[in-house]
């Protein structure tokens, strides 16, 4: 049978909800890559569950309706299809597939669908591209070289499992999701406030005023009489928030350093960057990261004498920006008007969410780093799960005498 006429077979069956009839069409060894999943489902049992979920619990008019099909090839097929309700086309509901067939069998061997996203980037598109295609580059040439290295000095290490690479996957979707969303989408269209393209004077000069009130040093200098430059006054809870969060981020530079399995990533060129761009930048890492081998297991946590020093560092600034928040500026009122304030500031300013979602990211990924970098047996791996608190102690404590804690 030609490739077109069972393609077209396989879709009629499939219109029936008659699984058993469409998987007679596939190959025992067919390869199945529906790029709504991250991984391509493998043989023919594989590819009957995926047609089994993806009939069941359909209406029986909603049918996939192929709009094109190739006929030149009784191997191959391309098909331009799309999805109809009760003979209505279905919103964002269009798809394009390939299709191969096995010259021994004449059955489907491979078989590649796209389907039309929900979500319609346009132009953003190209910005994320441009944003993110230099450090991909950099990182993925990094990469590449560190697992051949970690292969050749680390016997031990282990190959990346599938459940790795999925994980991995996953943090690639994440790291997309951020950047688009946070950074990129339209005004109005997920989350409020304007993205980055589009972003207004009065949000610049926020973004601006924060950055001068970095880790309070000026307010600091202004207070004891130093007015080189004043301190932009800006409300203290927007400002707490920040340097919360980028006390946070700045302790994660010793963290990274020592965590092997990011081998030989740009680790520093990616912490300066993402003091700035925060998860923007740490979720790609973290997800080149969970793509290397596992390194060999260590006994002893190595502890540069950068730790305690960006510990008591991210330790005062954390507290002072808390504490600030609070009670700092008097003439911003009270907490009940400052938790009102941040509350609206949440639902209309974009800025504030995004803080908001960095500390969450930080705390799942404060957690992967310390565990990793610390001993299984390591009687401190539950400060993994104390966000902030925790990054900040581990890395002031010195090694203790416990199991794992020992110096190196």
């Amino acid at each position: 049978m030609p490739a077109h006429l069972l393609v077209e077979s396989m879709y009629k069956a499939i219109n029936r909800r008659d699984v058993a009839a469409a998987i007679n069409f596939v190959d025992d060894d067919c390869i199945y890559e529906d790029l709504n999943f991250p991984q391509p489902f493998r043989g023919k049992e594989a590819v009957k569950q995926l047609f089994e979920e993806s009939c069941q619990g359909l209406p029986d008019d909603l049918q996939f309706v192929i709009d094109e099909i190739t006929v030149g090839d009784p191997f191959a097929a391309g098909v331009l299809w799309h999805v109809e309700l009760d003979g209505i086309p279905f919103p964002n509901a269009r798809g394009v597939s390939f299709y191969r067939l096995s010259e021994k069998t004449g059955k489907l061997i491979f078989a590649r669908d796209l389907v039309e996203p929900p979500v319609k980037l346009g132009k953003a598109a190209f910005w994320i591209i441009r944003l993110v295609t230099p450090l991909v580059r950099r990182l993925l040439k990094s990469q590449k070289s560190n697992s051949e290295k970690l292969r050749l000095s680390s016997p031990q290490a282990t190959e990346v499992e599938p459940n790795q690479r999925r994980l991995s996957v996953l943090l690639w979707i994440l790291s997309a999701a951020y950047i688009y969303i946070l950074l990129l989408s339209p005004p109005g269209q997920i989350v409020p406030g304007e993205p980055a393209w589009a972003i207004q004077p009065e949000t610049l000069q926020e973004i601006f005023d924060e950055s001068l009130n970095f880790f309070f040093v000026l307010p600091v200098l202004n207070a004891v009489g130093i007015n080189y430059l004043n301190s932009p006054t800006i409300h203290p809870v927007i400002e707490a928030l920040f340097n919360f969060a980028e006390a946070w981020i700045f302790m994660f530079l010793p963290l990274m350093l020592i965590d092997q399995r990011a081998g030989n990533l740009p680790k520093l060129p990616i912490w300066s960057m993402a003091m700035f761009l925060t998860n923007g930048i740490i979720c790609p890492y973290m997800a080149l990261r969970q793509y290397n081998p596992l390194p060999q297991p260590q006994n002893k946590t190595q502890k540069s004498w950068l730790a305690p020093v960006f510990g008591w560092i991210g330790l005062i600034v954390g507290t002072i920006a808390l504490a600030w928040g609070f009670v700092g500026r008097p003439e911003f009122g009270d907490l009940a008007q400052r938790g009102q304030y941040f509350g609206e500031q949440l639902l209309t300013n974009r800025v504030t969410l995004a803080f908001c979602i960095d500390l969450v990211l930080f705390s799942i990924f404060q957690a992967v780093l310390l565990r990793a970098v610390n001993p299984s047996q390591s009687k401190r791996r539950w400060l993994s799960y104390i966000p902030f608190w925790g990054l900040a102690a581990w890395l002031i404590m010195p090694p203790g005498s416990g199991a794992g804690d020992s110096p190196a």
